[in-house]
């Protein structure tokens, strides 16, 4: 895993249009089998560290197969970092707190690295298609789908707010300096909101009635990778927890 990419969404999205035997997998194949993991990873008793090692090893060798970028990858894990501090005072603070803080760190980074070589190897639109092919009820798609798709306007809105304080001599350098925050995400959730309504208007104007029509993907198909793939991953995972705890 080498090299780096984009910022956001767009980063995302390019990560996941390479090319990779993980990357031409059956995006069903890859759902179940990386949240599978994560599963199994949270069962897995505090202590058992050969299970846990093997579980994290085993997603960091799909994502190695795959190609991320490292640079990427530890963005993106940047998220569990709030957990990690939690599991380091568990560590400091309490009598048997380090076996259990050092468990929750492992799960924790196996579900998240899980979690990016699923979204960093499959495009979006696909990673839907995977989840209404395997009977996701559609209104959370239909949610997430309308979330990812505006998540970069809402990000661009708070750009040029940004900009906008910076220009009028806003220079706070510290979270507490911060004291015209509270303001702006409110500005911020107001213009949503409004954005969200003319969307609206705009979708109903145009037939929308609560479904999103038929897609016109490539239809999914399972072949003997997807079979080899799932059966790899399904196998170590759980011959970890079983036979190593």
């Amino acid at each position: 895993m080498s090299g780096a990419h984009g910022h956001g969404a767009a980063g995302v999205e390019a990560v996941a249009a390479r090319d990779s035997a993980i990357h031409r997998l059956d995006p069903r194949a890859k759902i179940v089998c990386l949240i599978l993991v994560a599963v199994v990873a949270a069962s897995t008793p505090a202590g058992a560290w050969s299970a846990l090692l093997v579980q994290l090893g085993v997603v960091v060798a799909v994502a190695v197969v795959a190609r991320l970028p490292l640079r990427y990858t530890l963005r993106r894990m940047v998220i569990e970092v709030p957990f990690l501090v939690a599991a380091l005072v568990l560590v400091v603070v309490a009598g048997d707190g380090g076996v259990r803080g050092l468990t929750l760190a492992l799960k924790l980074t196996t579900s998240v690295v899980a979690m990016i070589v699923l979204s960093s190897t499959t495009p979006f639109p696909r990673l839907l298609h995977g989840f209404e092919a395997l009977r996701t009820p559609r209104v959370i798609v239909l949610i997430v789908s309308f979330m990812w798709r505006y998540l970069h306007v809402l990000g661009e809105e708070w750009h040029r707010m940004r900009i906008a304080r910076q220009a009028r001599g806003h220079t706070a350098r510290w979270l507490w300096q911060e004291w015209s925050l509270g303001p702006v995400v409110a500005a911020l959730f107001l213009r949503s909101l409004s954005r969200g309504e003319r969307v609206y208007l705009a979708m109903a104007s145009r037939g929308f009635v609560g479904t999103a029509p038929a897609t016109t993907m490539t239809p999914l198909s399972l072949d003997a990778a997807d079979a080899m793939f799932a059966a790899a991953l399904t196998a170590a995972v759980i011959a970890a927890r079983t036979v190593l705890v």
